[in-house]
């Protein structure tokens, strides 16, 4: 990547983390962000999972209780994680689509789409945990790329121990694991040499299998504090499985949802978003105690025609980086869109990475010929995303609430009656 590629990424990074704090200790706090600090305070201290969101691995527990240490049990010490976090998500969309496609100008828009989107500005500024699914997986894919290309054994390293991280926050990491899994060995099993092609695939099976497993077992020592043993841990996890393949919420959910679910085949065809009541403390959002993340639409609903754009560009070019580029949006995507269970909003943070690095792509492409078009669309796209921005932070603006209205249903605004 060049400087100036490198500069512009430096300075997507700086707004994204700007956006993250601005007016964070003034944004209410919302049950989940309670909630979350109770459970990492029951865990990390009992090995306890509750109590909320006990079927989902460990790691976020972990991290809450060492930032409320050092912060306190006000918004930062419940949400620096995940401000932290999805900031960096930012830079390892950008460093990801470069190992891919080559392009730094695509790599930088990819990152800028991201940091501005009001969905993940919104996760960012929760202490609930999806958005770290927007960086560790995405992370430790760029470091296995950049040790596909380098053959550098300590990217390998980083990549299992930041897919170890991913699983440890939710299991559909294992995903992206799959996809780096079958990339490096394909590159091990197409050594000449017998010795370093077996060599090759242990160093591969140590870095992508026993460390994530390990790391992934560490985040679980309040559970074996306990007393449990090892195969009371796969029990628990067997009741995990089950619990989150069939369950349809959580017992503090209200009838409705408040329009939280919004099925994963709509995330690329219509407006999505995800609607939740703020702790009463004055006027927050379009009404008192909403606040509301709205995925930018003129980004999200050109998803599908850049895959089909890509896709096709892939096979008549017989483009590797691009291939891989279809095939993790999909192997991410299609999970979540076939599930027979409710899929709530946020889990689309998994995928908007992958989703916006083809679109950033599609533009690169067509800037090409239609340079103005483009550009007229991204500035554009930047706009609306800033006039969304305050309903995801919680902040009064009349504006803002007036496009979020647009955008939401009106049945969204309030529970369902059964």
């Amino acid at each position: 990547m060049t400087r100036r590629a490198l500069a512009l990424l430096l300075a997507t990074t700086g707004l994204a983390l700007l956006l993250r704090v601005v007016w964070l200790s003034g944004q209410p706090l919302l049950p989940d962000d309670l909630a979350v600090g109770v459970t990492a305070h029951n865990f990390t201290r009992w090995g306890w999972p509750e109590p909320t969101m006990w079927n989902h691995p460990r790691l976020r527990d972990s991290l809450v209780a060492l930032s409320e240490q050092a912060f306190g049990r006000g918004p930062w010490g419940l949400k620096i994680w995940s401000v932290a976090i999805g900031t960096l998500s930012v830079p390892a969309t950008g460093l990801l689509v470069w190992e891919l496609t080559g392009s730094g100008v695509a790599a930088v828009l990819a990152s800028f789409l991201l940091a501005i989107d009001p969905l993940h500005l919104d996760f960012s500024r929760q202490a609930i945990n999806d958005v770290q699914l927007a960086f560790f997986p995405v992370a430790a894919l760029a470091a296995a790329w950049t040790y596909r290309r380098s053959r550098r054994c300590t990217c390998l390293a980083v990549a299992g121990l930041l897919f170890g991280l991913g699983l440890a926050t939710k299991w559909s990491a294992a995903a992206q694991l799959l996809i780096a899994l079958l990339a490096v060995m394909g590159d091990a099993l197409r050594s000449k040499e017998p010795r370093e092609r077996a060599s090759e695939l242990i160093f591969v099976a140590a870095c992508l299998v026993v460390l994530p497993a390990t790391v992934y077992l560490l985040t679980y020592l309040p559970w074996f504090q306990r007393g449990y043993e090892l195969v009371d841990l796969l029990q628990f996890h067997g009741r995990m499985a089950l619990e989150t393949v069939t369950h349809t919420g959580y017992g503090n959910k209200l009838p409705g949802y408040l329009g939280e679910i919004v099925q994963p085949w709509r995330w690329f065809l219509a407006p999505v978003y995800y609607l939740e009541y703020a702790l009463p403390r004055g006027s927050v959002g379009p009404d008192p105690g909403y606040i509301v993340g709205v995925a930018n639409p003129l980004t999200w609903l050109l998803v599908w025609p850049a895959c089909g754009l890509a896709a096709w560009t892939a096979a008549l070019r017989r483009d590797e980086g691009l291939t891989w580029s279809v095939a993790l949006f999909l192997v991410t995507y299609l999970p979540f869109a076939f599930a027979t269970r409710p899929i709530w909003t946020n889990t689309a943070l998994a995928v908007a990475p992958f989703a916006l690095a083809l679109v950033a792509w599609a533009a690169v492409q067509l800037a090409k010929r239609w340079r103005t078009s483009v550009l007229a669309w991204g500035c554009v796209a930047a706009l609306l995303a800033a006039v969304l921005w305050p309903a995801s932070m919680g902040f009064p603006s009349r504006v803002s609430d007036a496009v979020v209205r647009v955008l939401v249903p009106a049945e969204a605004w309030l529970p369902r009656q059964p």
